[in-house]
């Protein structure tokens, strides 16, 4: 039943209006001196599969909420680097500045592509981590990228949250602009595993499966104010200046050698064998030529 009841509080259109929630609360609780703050506590104690982010619960919250699905979106967006959700009096102003300069997302090269050009990918060491505070570091080709969990009720909560982001004037696309990068970087279940491997990914589905999710994820909607249009150009920027280089090209083979030929203990085996008989052949050969 609570699997249920998970799915069905974080459809959009099942949200009823947190005032509504708190005064309903209010006249349940056995103390009526309780503050919205308790109920804001047990909203995402009961979603912690999805928030695990605890640095959030604060009994002053500060945040004006619409209700739980945006609870939710709350506490997984502010830890994103600047506060987007601030007083009444500044959200209009920054919500006007943000519609004047829109950025449009920028493709990059999957994981896969990236990894055999050099770059690397490393799991946010800062645990726990809002997921969206994704780096590249140009200097060293460098991906840092907080820990994901994905199960079945993951494509759920990130549906209904860009939705919301999509038919809300108040709410800035940044589930969005995430679902966008992660789509870019993840195109085949390649790319799934390379991920998981990294421990980026923690994944319960099969690699064919995860890689569906993100790539149908942000499917028929608009991204305004993409969040990661500088990382994108630095991501392009090292991507088409070191894959023309020998180190590039090096690497390229490198990365195709461990994917393919050493990635499992089996693999390795048959690939020294394989090399074993290729040099006693040659051997042979060397031998055979000189004894003519």
């Amino acid at each position: 039943m609570l699997e249920y009841l998970y799915h069905d509080l974080l459809l959009l259109e099942n949200q009823l209006p947190w005032f509504v929630l708190e005064r309903l609360y209010n006249l349940t609780a056995n103390n009526t001196n309780q503050t919205s703050a308790s109920l804001i506590k047990l909203g995402i104690n009961f979603f912690s599969q999805a928030v695990t982010d605890e640095r959030i619960l604060d009994p002053n919250f500060p945040f004006e909420i619409f209700h739980i699905l945006d609870l939710i979106r709350i506490v997984i967006v502010v830890p994103f680097k600047d506060l987007e959700f601030q007083k009444k009096e500044d959200r209009v102003e920054e919500q006007e500045e943000k519609k004047n300069e829109p950025e449009l997302p920028q493709r990059i090269p999957n994981a896969t592509t990236l990894s055999e050009a050099g770059v690397q990918f490393r799991r946010s060491k800062n645990t726990p981590d809002c997921i969206m505070n994704i780096e590249f570091n140009f200097k060293n080709g460098v991906f840092t990228i907080p820990p994901l969990g994905i199960d079945e009720k993951t494509g759920p909560l990130f549906r209904n949250l860009i939705a919301f982001e999509q038919c809300h004037h108040s709410r800035l696309h940044k589930i969005t602009s995430y679902a966008v990068l992660m789509d870019n970087l993840i195109d085949t279940s390649k790319d799934v595993d390379l991920l998981r491997e990294k421990i980026i990914l923690v994944n319960w589905l099969s690699p064919e499966d995860a890689a569906q999710f993100f790539n149908e994820l942000y499917n028929d909607t608009t991204v305004i104010g993409f969040y990661y249009g500088s990382l994108c150009k630095d991501v392009n920027k090292y991507y088409n200046t070191y894959q023309n280089t020998w180190m590039g090209t090096w690497n390229k083979w490198m990365e195709i050698l461990r994917r393919d030929y050493l990635s499992t203990p089996w693999k390795v085996i048959s690939f020294i064998a394989a090399v074993i008989l290729l040099l006693l052949t040659l051997l042979q050969t060397i031998y055979t030529i000189h004894q003519v």
